[in-house]
């Protein structure tokens, strides 16, 4: 573990963090929809181009865009921390790293409105076998990018399989990014792609019992997988690499 490294992951994915809820406030609207370009407390129109993208709050009411800025900053400087502290100084890094600030994201949104959206996971899983290839060219890790890519198949498909089946809270959103995950828990070894499909249940089923417990959620309540579903990969990549058994 180089604290150097640990250190500066996390400080760049808690920098980036602090983008994410404007965003995640734009992004979180029905399927369907153009990204928000009203505050929701107050329907007055956001600035245009990057301002209003970057804003904080609304300047007609003052109301807070998307969730607190603190609580993103520590999610994605938390995961970059353990990236960094995991992986070490590898050329991967900086990717592991955008899909970890990428996934806080997808978190909030799913959180918010239920949805992963398309126009964040289609281009970061297009992109995704390229820059591995790249990484693979430079390093001679050919073997990982194909495992990555049998992952990300493997995964995409049981995934897409399970959002298939009638009655199920799985959706296709996650499907999409349980593939994307697939290409790096699959790039790190195949016990890491068994504990991040795994994970997720796992982290789920607590949930699930506390708000069936507390009466905030019923037995037929769809509640959002994507955030266990990230969590979960997030958390396989240092369970895989401290229990070498599994890895």
């Amino acid at each position: 573990m180089s604290p150097l490294v640990t250190g500066t992951a996390a400080l760049a994915c808690a920098a980036a963090g602090l983008l994410v809820p404007t965003v995640a406030h734009r992004l979180s609207v029905a399927y369907g929809e153009p990204a928000r370009s009203t505050c929701a407390a107050c329907a007055g129109p956001l600035p245009g181009g990057v301002p209003g993208w970057l804003a904080a709050r609304c300047g007609g009411c003052a109301a807070r865009l998307g969730p607190p800025r603190w609580s993103t900053a520590l999610a994605a400087g938390l995961a970059g921390g353990l990236l960094g502290a995991t992986l070490g100084p590898v050329t991967e890094l900086p990717l592991f790293l955008a899909v970890a600030v990428l996934g806080v994201l997808l978190g909030a949104i799913d959180l918010a409105c239920r949805r992963l959206p398309d126009p964040l996971v289609l281009p970061a899983l297009a992109v995704t076998p390229v820059l591995l290839a790249a990484v693979a060219a430079g390093t001679g890790q050919w073997d990982d990018w194909l495992r990555g890519l049998l992952a990300c198949l493997t995964l995409g498909l049981v995934f897409t399989a399970m959002a298939l089946l009638p009655g199920g809270g799985f959706g296709l959103g996650d499907a999409k990014v349980g593939a994307l995950l697939g290409w790096y828990l699959g790039w790190l070894g195949w016990g890491t792609v068994l504990l991040g499909a795994v994970l997720p249940w796992v982290l789920n089923v607590p949930l699930l019992l506390f708000l069936l417990v507390t009466g905030r959620a019923g037995w037929k309540t769809k509640v959002p997988f994507g955030p266990a579903l990230l969590t979960g990969a997030l958390l396989a990549v240092p369970a895989a690499r401290w229990w070498p058994t599994i890895g």
